[in-house]
């Protein structure tokens, strides 16, 4: 297989037909490249190389735990969280965590056994969000 330098998508057959241009000397044996072989069976060709998918490592709550949001730290999340809401306030860095949690509590139980290693990270750590809601209820 070969692929278009100019165009790494496009893909072909192309060995007997190489062969033939090499030995004429024709120009358009310079515009294709051999395609190397894939990896692996999973790998993906684009942009003129294979991709392959990194290897599945955490389920949703071990990404949680992870990054450093296990045990009762979701809860003083939502415990601010609720503060917040009845002050009439909000906290841009705790609401960014907020949001990333409840994306990756929605993935843990509707998909509890996936195993990813490409979960996003949290947007804020726990001290920073934590911090500037306090700071923002003491206003």
């Amino acid at each position: 297989m070969y692929y278009r330098i100019s165009d790494p998508s496009d893909v072909r057959d192309l060995s007997e037909q190489m062969a033939a241009w090499v030995a004429a000397g024709n120009p358009k044996a310079d515009a294709w490249a051999e395609q190397p072989a894939a990896p692996s069976a999973d790998a993906v060709w684009q942009d003129g190389a294979w991709s392959v998918p990194p290897v599945a490592t955490y389920t949703a709550p071990d990404w949680v735990d992870a990054q450093q949001f296990s045990g009762n730290r979701t809860t003083t999340m939502l415990y601010l969280k609720l503060q917040l809401d009845a002050a009439g306030k909000t906290s841009p860095k705790l609401a960014a965590v907020q949001a990333w949690l409840d994306a990756l509590i929605v993935a843990g139980v509707t998909q509890p056994e996936e195993r990813r290693s490409d979960w996003p990270a949290a947007p804020y750590t726990f001290e920073e969000a934590s911090a500037e809601a306090l700071t923002i209820l003491s206003q």
